[in-house]
């Protein structure tokens, strides 16, 4: 842990976290959502996603899941598999920079922050691990299991509550570099 830690710190920067942008806007302002265009597109018509919720019954996965047709089925199986298979790995590495540039950043003002910036790795397993269980849903499809909906409803509920934390912990490290420096208290160098 304290090798990928320190890696992370090392390269966090301008550099890195601009070239992190703008691969996670590439994914964020084109391929999610001309994916979500070409779901709707096949299923002719507006239709909800499970990622995209907070939490889900089965009741609700299943009405989810009814709106789509065979072939929006089988294009959000693979496109969960690739696209929304690479899109963890983006946003991760774009807020384990922002947050390992933040621990730097503190660091130098006294404030110790541990291991925290490494939370986005946690995100990134609960957005596998309810993606594998959207695939298995819509492959199961119309028997889908009720352990299965609450157990993918958990991992969504897990991401959406961490990556709310991450923007929280980030506003927070912003705020408190801003105060240190608006202050005048002088980093550690």
């Amino acid at each position: 842990m304290k090798t990928i830690s320190d890696f992370l710190i090392r390269i966090a920067g301008w550099r890195t976290f601009v070239a992190a942008l703008l691969v996670y806007l590439i994914f964020g302002l084109y391929i999610m959502p001309h994916g979500l265009a070409r779901i709707q597109q096949l299923s002719r018509k507006k239709v909800e996603v499970l990622d995209l919720q907070f939490s889900y019954t089965p009741e609700r996965a299943r009405s989810i899941l009814a709106e789509y047709t065979d072939e929006s089925r089988a294009f959000t199986i693979r496109f969960n598999a690739i696209d929304d298979g690479l899109y963890p790995i983006v946003y991760t590495f774009l807020i384990l920079i922002m947050m390992a540039w933040l621990s730097r950043s503190l660091t130098a003002y006294g404030v110790r922050a541990g291991y925290l910036h490494l939370l986005p790795f946690v995100v990134m397993l609960s957005d596998y691990s309810e993606n594998t269980c959207i695939i298995t849903m819509l492959r199961k499809y119309p028997d889908v299991p009720d352990w299965l909906v609450r157990l993918s409803s958990c991992f969504t509920t897990i991401k959406w509550s961490l990556l709310g934390l991450e923007a929280l912990m980030i506003l927070g490290g912003l705020s408190l570099i801003a105060y240190y420096r608006m202050s005048g208290k002088a980093a550690k160098v």
